[in-house]
Order: C-alpha cells, then structure tokens, then sequence
C-alpha cells in the first residue's frame, strides 16, 4: 500500500495514498463550489482534483506551498474548505459508501474500493491537514497522520 507526504512550509506528515486522494477530491469539489472564485484557487483545484485521480503511487501531493504560498488570505480560504470537508466526513460516519467513493474516480484508472471507506482515518488525514495549514505542526514534522 503506497504511501505519500503531505506537507507546507517545511513541515508534512505521513498517509496511504486513499486517504490522500479522496481528500484532496473532496477539497477540490468544495474549491469548485466556491462562487467567483479567485484564479489561484481555480487552480489548486485543477491541481488537487489531477493529483486525486491520475494515480502518483507514493507522489501525491497538495502543492500547497505553491497554491498558497504564506498569504493568509488563501491559507484561511484552504482552512475553511477542508472544514468543510471535515463535515461531510462527519455526515458519512462510520463510512463512505463504496459506490460513491468509487464514482471519485480516485487512484487513477482500474483502482476502486472493494467495501464502503471508513471514515476515521479520513478525519485524521483531515485533522492532520488542518494542523499543517495553522501552521500547528512543527518545522521537520513528518509524521504519520493516523
């Protein structure tokens, strides 16, 4: 089960690929719901939706540095979509239907889930992502999430 590095501004912390995917899907559709939204985030969107379903085993990456460089601006807009994402994790408890997250297109082509998803390593990737974003993990942090 390959693994991948999500990291900001020096700091990062371990998770399964899955994990990274369906987070990054599900950031981006929140980044596409967002009304006018600003060319960089139309971006990072792209990005995240692309780095969610080509299938970089063990090189998935959020390019946050590169999306939201140190402008708190973006870094606050990034926190409150993965709230976002965090919710509807919490409304999927204690999993996400295999059927839709297989309709995510996730881990590139001919992968898929087999059962439902749980959703608490999903939380903790999101957690994990939320600490990075403030800026609540220490610089070298490089562990797992979950």
């Amino acid at each position: 089960m390959a693994t991948s590095n999500l990291d900001y501004c020096g700091s990062g912390f371990w998770v399964r690929d899955e994990q990274a995917e369906v987070w990054l899907y599900l950031l981006a559709q929140e980044a596409k719901a967002v009304a006018d939204a600003p060319e960089w985030l139309a971006g990072a969107c792209d990005d995240w939706e692309m780095q969610a379903t080509t299938g970089f085993v063990g090189f998935v990456s959020s390019c946050l540095d590169e999306h939201l460089g140190t402008e708190p601006a973006r870094v606050a807009l990034a926190l409150h979509l993965s709230e976002c994402v965090l919710q509807r994790l919490l409304a999927w408890t204690p999993a996400i239907p295999k059927d839709l997250v297989n309709s995510y297109g996730t881990g590139g082509h001919d992968k898929g889930f087999d059962v439902d998803l749980p959703v608490e390593p999903m939380l903790a990737c999101g957690h994990a992502f939320t600490s990075l974003l403030r800026g609540q993990l220490p610089p070298g942090h490089d562990n797992w999430a979950c």
